[in-house]
């Protein structure tokens, strides 16, 4: 699968981001919403590895990148939804509780950098 992300990626970069809906995303999760939440992350992943020098986190992606990584999920119909809270008070990361959310809106995946708290998460771009 992560060959197929690689390749997807690959072909998603060579333009700009297009319109809502105007690519089709198609990597097989067989209706697993689990699946597809990881597939969402490692194609995020796989664009930042495009972008940026490893270590990857999403906490160096810059304002304009970050413009670019929205409207190339809202290409194939996923809204991506980056939260920052710049102030926790409390930092506690148990990324598996995804697996107990049923829905795609539910789930999230959280990580640090430099203090502050980045949730990722995705929900479907309701269709025009």
């Amino acid at each position: 699968m992560a060959e197929q992300i690689a390749q997807f990626v690959t072909s998603l970069l060579e333009t700009e981001p297009g319109s809502p809906h105007s690519v089709q995303l198609e990597i097989d999760t067989g209706g697993d919403v689990h699946a597809l939440f990881e597939v969402l992350l490692m194609t995020m992943t796989e664009i930042l590895k495009r972008w940026y020098s490893p270590p990857i986190t999403i906490g160096v992606i810059t304002p304009s990148h970050l413009v670019k990584l929205i409207g190339y999920f809202a290409s194939f119909g996923i809204q991506f939804n980056l939260d920052i809270d710049e102030n926790p008070t409390v930092i506690a990361i148990r990324n598996s509780d995804y697996l107990q959310k049923s829905r795609l809106e539910d789930m999230k995946f959280k990580l640090t950098h430099v203090g502050k708290l980045y949730t990722v998460r995705f929900s479907n771009l309701p269709a025009a």
